[in-house]
This record gives structure tokens, C-alpha cells and sequence, in this order.
């Protein structure tokens, strides 16, 4: 569970990061949308489906980002729970194959992220 905390939170740091560097929700959403297209070989139904979760996705993130009233502890925890309904959306539209690929790119995202924030020595031995 700790990890997959860890892993949301390393993709809202990175999704913060295109935030900053795309203009519009609907610019992030439909860069992430192309990208889950062609790593999953997405149908377009499911193209569809997964361009409006995102979009909604980017529009809520960017609602939050820019919030000046919310801590940045509070920020994140609202946009792990949003990358968790999102990935659960995702999923349930994918067939087995497509979620086993999804599940390894959900596992990469602290990695792409490079998050400098965390700390090793809150993690338990043996769960990275």
C-alpha cells in the first residue's frame, strides 16, 4: 500500500511538472492519452473512454495546483486520490493483457519522476 502511495505521488509530482510546462488540461490530457494509446494498443472505444478519464483528470489536477489556499501535504493527498479513481477507471475498461502492461506503467512513475522529497529511511526495508 505504502508503495503505491509513493508511486501516485511521484506521478502527480511529474504530472505537476507537465502542468507547468503544458498550457491546458486538455493539452496534458491528450498527450497521456496518446502515450496509453500506444503503449496499450488502446481500441477506440477505449481511446475515447480514456480521453475523457484523463481530461477530467487534468481539469481536476489543475483545479487543485492552483489553489493557494491548500497546503502542499493536502494538494497531494487530494491528487493521489484522484490518480487512484483514475487508474481504477482506467482499468476497468482495459482487457487482462492491457492491465498487466498498465500495472508495470503505474510501477514506473516514481521512476520518471525522480522525486527528491522522499525519504528511504520512512520506508520499510525490502519494499521498493
Amino acid at each position: 500500500m505504502k508503495k503505491l502511495i509513493s508511486t501516485g505521488i511521484g506521478f502527480f509530482l511529474a504530472l505537476s511538472l507537465t502542468f507547468a510546462q503544458q498550457g491546458t488540461a486538455e493539452e496534458t490530457a491528450a498527450k497521456a492519452t496518446t502515450e496509453l494509446v500506444q503503449k496499450l494498443n488502446l481500441n477506440d472505444e477505449q481511446k475515447t473512454a480514456v480521453s475523457s478519464i484523463l481530461l477530467d483528470q487534468a481539469k481536476a489536477e489543475e483545479t487543485v495546483l492552483k489553489d493557494s489556499t491548500a497546503t502542499a501535504a493536502a494538494k497531494g493527498e487530494i491528487l493521489n486520490k484522484l490518480q487512484a479513481e483514475v487508474d481504477s477507471k482506467v482499468s476497468q475498461l482495459l482487457t487482462e493483457d492491457q492491465k498487466n502492461i498498465y500495472q508495470k506503467l503505474i510501477a514506473e512513475r516514481p521512476a520518471k519522476s525522480a522525486p527528491a522529497r522522499t525519504e528511504p529511511s520512512k520506508t520499510e526495508p525490502g519494499t521498493n
